[in-house]
């Protein structure tokens, strides 16, 4: 099995490998911090909206079962979820 260096290994490396005239200045770091905020704020939006995703295909699945294989418990244990997901602020009502 071949070992892998972790983390701060790796970092270490590539620091000896650096050029002095490689530092970023202040006004570079400041807006690559910037750009890797914003990043990680898409990055959680985007795990956000694959779970509302996720809670969307459960509900549709349930509902597109045939109604004599269908489970009603299980169907609104699904759409509370997907409630509350969605940030709803009651239960739905499955007669419409």
């Amino acid at each position: 099995m071949r070992n892998i260096p972790g983390p701060s290994s790796l970092m270490a490396r590539l620091r000896s490998r650096r050029h002095p005239d490689d530092a970023l200045s202040t006004e570079q770091g400041q807006s690559l911090a910037a750009r890797v905020a914003a990043l990680e704020d898409a990055v959680e939006e985007s795990r956000q909206l694959n779970q509302r995703l996720a809670d969307v295909v459960d509900v549709v699945t349930e509902v597109l079962v045939p109604a004599a294989d269908r489970d009603d418990e299980r169907l609104r244990e699904a759409l509370a979820h997907l409630n509350k997901t969605l940030g709803s602020p009651g239960p739905v009502d499955e007669r419409g």
